[in-house]
């Protein structure tokens, strides 16, 4: 294992209790603890995930862009998708990307980053710092056309697309039954064919129609 992703969706520890739902224990430091950890041990890339939620964390880009400055981490901030939940997607209950770079930019300058990644993030960098800004635009910048992520949710199925079931596979139950790799192997396949028609024609799926799982539900 030599890197790792971690959920950070705020620096203030009720706000992050709120926006997990602590069950009565606070987590805050439980997850600093293990930043500090992971990065103590050299996780590199060590990424930060913040899904970005109009005011409730909305106010916090700043502080938590701030942490790329000294330290080689990548903070990427994900616009909320309200996955299950038509009517946040209705009142556009998401911040653009756009919105969030300019006020990075308005308090230290912004510049494309030399880092590139492979996947759905733009990569951003605060002049002079060690570590870059990563912003996921789902909802404001559809990248359908250059995703190349598949899904394995929590309860063990493999899916082509976040907001999408279509064609999915139940790796789960097929590797406990004893279904041979040969065989997974092509079904994975005969799935990667079809993501590029399934990204582009149901990206809105989530909000839509009897698809009702909410992203806790979904896991993965």
């Amino acid at each position: 294992l030599r890197r790792i992703n971690i959920s950070l969706d705020s620096l203030d520890p009720e706000v992050f209790d709120q926006i997990i739902g602590n069950r009565g224990r606070s987590r805050w430091q439980d997850v600093w603890n293990g930043i500090q950890a992971a990065y103590s041990v050299g996780f590199d890339p060590l990424k930060l995930n913040v899904v970005v939620i109009p005011d409730v964390n909305d106010q916090e880009i700043l502080d938590l862009a701030a942490l790329t400055i000294d330290k080689q981490w990548h903070v990427r901030f994900i616009e909320f998708m309200p996955i299950g939940n038509l009517s946040l997607f209705g009142d556009r209950g998401w911040i653009p990307s756009a919105e969030l770079r300019q006020r990075i930019r308005e308090r230290w300058g912004l510049t494309e980053s030399q880092v590139r990644g492979n996947g759905p993030a733009d990569i951003f960098q605060i002049p002079g710092a060690k570590g870059t800004l990563g912003f996921i635009s789902q909802m404001s910048e559809c990248f359908c056309d250059r995703c190349n992520r598949m899904r394995l949710s929590a309860d063990g199925w493999l899916r082509p697309c976040l907001l999408n079931e279509t064609g999915q596979i139940d790796l789960k139950t097929a590797l406990r039954t004893g279904v041979s790799t040969t065989e997974l192997r092509q079904k994975v396949r005969e799935l990667l064919a079809i993501k590029p028609e399934i990204n582009f024609k149901s990206r809105d799926s989530g909000t839509t129609g009897a698809y009702t799982r909410t992203m806790s539900q979904i896991g993965g």
